[in-house]
């Protein structure tokens, strides 16, 4: 399976930066966030930057963040076609979409019935990434139209983000077997609870992802599954430390390429790791292991 990183959480950093820690780091590609830097918004940009890396740009996450609200305008179906244009001009075979709020009724009308045949034009497709209920005042609230794996039943390409299902609180193993023949890509991390998107590193978490990572490696040896994953890693306490974040980011990778052949979890999830000594300001607590290694 191609193992990505995202380039989202190194937005912080210049793009030929970025490029050059996830090639150190082994990644087989990266996923691009377009976010407001003009060269992830610029085809030859990117085309030139990763050529020089040898790292290719199979999969573009569209400007559909909070903070990337106003990136190629505010109008939903505007913004998905261009992000489109731009993944094609990029060989990417995957454009990422967030699902449209409730309210959001002509980019919901669109993603049914015109998004797939409009990417197909540009060779490319349209993924639609589950997201989460909101807390409001201590209460979640779904703003957004799919938080559960029924509600994406309708897209012939789903995004399947572990992450967020933890935070709709829904099995991810669950939503995986619903999901696994409309799943092109996944999104991996843990979560550590408490209602917030957490991105943890693997095994930092409470999600049950070695069962969730070998069954997606067996599916893929066997050819139930051709789908490419992407470690979608919170990065914060590394980026002041190059040396660090390429170590973080190598262990991520070794950790879910074994889970992924089938390692036992106390053989990965178990062991010491550069989280925990690693620089940064975030509180040491926050990085330490809340589920036991078998999960």
């Amino acid at each position: 399976m191609r193992l990505l990183l995202s380039s989202g959480p190194l937005f912080a950093r210049p793009l030929d930066w970025a490029c050059a820690v996830v090639a150190e780091a082994g990644y087989d590609g990266l996923e691009l966030m377009v976010t407001q830097d003009p060269s992830t918004q610029d085809p030859e940009r990117i085309t030139s930057t990763a050529r020089q890396e040898g790292l290719p740009v199979p999969v573009v996450h569209g400007p559909f963040l909070l903070v990337t609200r106003r990136v190629f305008g505010t109008d939903l179906v505007a913004k998905a076609r261009q992000s489109l244009e731009l993944a094609g001009a990029v060989g990417a075979d995957l454009m990422i979409v967030h699902p449209p709020f409730r309210w959001q009724r002509e980019f919901h009308r669109w993603l049914l019935e015109d998004g797939d045949d409009e990417a197909a034009e540009l060779g490319t497709r349209v993924g639609v990434e589950n997201l989460y209920p909101v807390q409001v005042a201590g209460r979640p609230v779904r703003f957004h139209r799919y938080t559960e794996p029924d509600h994406l039943a309708p897209f012939r390409n789903v995004v399947l983000d572990t992450s967020h299902f933890g935070v709709a609180e829904v099995d991810i193993n669950v939503a995986y077997e619903r999901l696994r023949q409309r799943s092109v890509h996944l999104h991996v991390s843990d979560y550590r609870g408490g209602g917030r998107d957490s991105h943890a590193p693997l095994g930092h978490g409470i999600l049950p992802l070695a069962r969730f990572l070998h069954r997606v490696g067996a599916d893929a040896r066997s050819g139930e599954t051709e789908a490419s994953i992407t470690l979608e890693l919170d990065c914060r306490r590394y980026l002041d430390d190059r040396s660090a974040l390429v170590g973080y980011l190598r262990q991520e990778l070794h950790k879910c390429r074994a889970l992924l052949d089938g390692a036992p979890a106390e053989e990965v999830l178990g062991r010491p790791d550069v989280v925990s000594v690693a620089p940064g300001s975030l509180d040491d607590d926050a990085d330490q292991p809340t589920a036991p290694p078998n999960s």
